[in-house]
């Protein structure tokens, strides 16, 4: 972990973000969060991104209005929001999935996710490969394998897991990566990747060349990323090693919905509920104690990052750090709350429900930054998602 010395000034600070998942509840609050670090020109430098399910549906949003580069901040302030705004109000990509996969069984052979990541082309417009992106920042679109049980991760470079192997440089669609990344069981489904479409290779035992071998099983399947580690962290955070080398700042930014009070019923039964509040009861364990675990260290080392969590108030959150709460217009607590309890879908939102989640984002960052980092940041009203280019 980086000391207070080491630590750089906040224009040459190098950040690294965390992007949970949540569907396009998560992809809205971050854009929000993306919004306010814009405020102080600071996505100029991000060096890394992690993301998971929605966070992936963001990034791969904001790559794709942007032309497949990372955007400045005026360029992300100054028309990608409102372009993204306008195609997450007027597509449903839930409906379109759903009757893809009715009208076009045979592409079912691919697995359930491909089916999604048609749609997310078709849709939304996102083509090219992985190879397509820039090498700067590195993006990182994590996935669980199911074969492995391990973080499997796409990115410019490579993809693949520590068991599975790498496949470097991959010619492999964006938009399919980012549906393995969103597969989450139950509601999308895996992602099929046959092994003998790519040259698989491994380190060496006593270098880190990488040299050619044989994949151990004839096919994989890839699904939602949140199953392993719904925060994303663990690519860019080790408990015991800290920060990742290139990263000077964490901000993880945590819009999962929490585990809520729930009768069991035979409609359960019989729709399948029952499996899917299981994996969701898991889901959160691991989100709970990586949560924990990054708190309890930006606890320790107070200028190496913050973690932002969907459902606070502005105001709760200048209390918790016993800080005064700045004279500035804030979300009520009844609009923070029907922020939070959004489903997780990928649903079309409507104009009102994407301006609450993206003004909830901008202000727990906004809070959080000010309250945890006072001597760099200082509080920045909200003026409205429509018009966040008008600074």
């Amino acid at each position: 972990m980086i000391s207070r010395e080491a630590v750089p000034q906040l224009n040459q600070m190098k950040f690294g973000l965390a992007l949970s998942g949540g569907g396009v509840r998560a992809a809205i609050f971050h854009l929000g969060v993306l919004a306010r670090l814009a405020r102080d020109g600071l996505l100029e430098n991000v060096s890394f991104l992690s993301t998971v399910s929605g966070g992936s549906l963001a990034v791969g949003l904001i790559y794709c209005k942007a032309g497949y580069a990372w955007p400045s901040s005026d360029g992300y302030l100054g028309g990608i929001v409102d372009t993204i705004r306008e195609q997450l109000t007027s597509s449903n990509v839930q409906w379109s999935y759903i009757r893809r996969s009715v009208m076009k069984p045979w592409r079912l052979l691919r697995g359930r996710a491909h089916v999604l990541g048609d749609v997310l082309t078709r849709k939304w417009g996102i083509y090219g490969d992985l190879s397509d992106l820039p090498s700067e920042p590195r993006w990182i679109i994590n996935a669980t394998c199911y074969e492995t049980g391990k973080n499997w991760r796409f990115s410019q470079p490579r993809m693949g897991d520590y068991q599975t192997q790498y496949v470097l440089n991959p010619s492999f669609p964006l938009a399919d990566a980012l549906a393995a990344s969103a597969a989450f069981p139950g509601m999308i489904g895996p992602l099929k990747i046959f092994s003998h479409h790519f040259p698989w290779q491994k380190f060496g035992v006593e270098s880190q060349e990488m040299e050619p071998v044989q994949p151990r099983l004839p096919s994989y399947h890839l699904w939602d990323g949140g199953v392993y580690d719904n925060l994303g962290v663990e690519a860019l955070y080790k408990p015991n090693g800290g920060l990742r080398d290139g990263v000077d700042f964490l901000v993880v930014s945590d819009a999962s919905k929490p585990i809520n009070l729930a009768l069991r019923s035979w409609k359960d039964f019989l729709l399948g509920r029952r499996f899917l509040r299981l994996v969701n009861i898991a889901k959160d364990q691991v989100r709970a104690i990586r949560s924990r675990m990054i708190v309890s260290s930006f606890q320790q080392y107070p200028l190496s990052g913050v973690y932002l969590r969907i459902g606070n108030t502005g105001s709760e959150i200048y209390r918790k750090a016993r800080k005064s709460v700045p004279l500035i217009d804030q979300l009520a607590a009844d609009e923070v709350s029907k922020a939070l309890n959004m489903e997780t879908t990928l649903r079309c939102v409507a104009k009102a429900e994407f301006d609450l989640l993206f003004r909830h984002g901008f202000e727990v960052t906004d809070a959080t930054l000010c309250a945890y980092q006072s001597d760099r940041f200082s509080a920045i009203p909200f003026v409205g998602a429509a018009d966040i280019s008008r600074r």
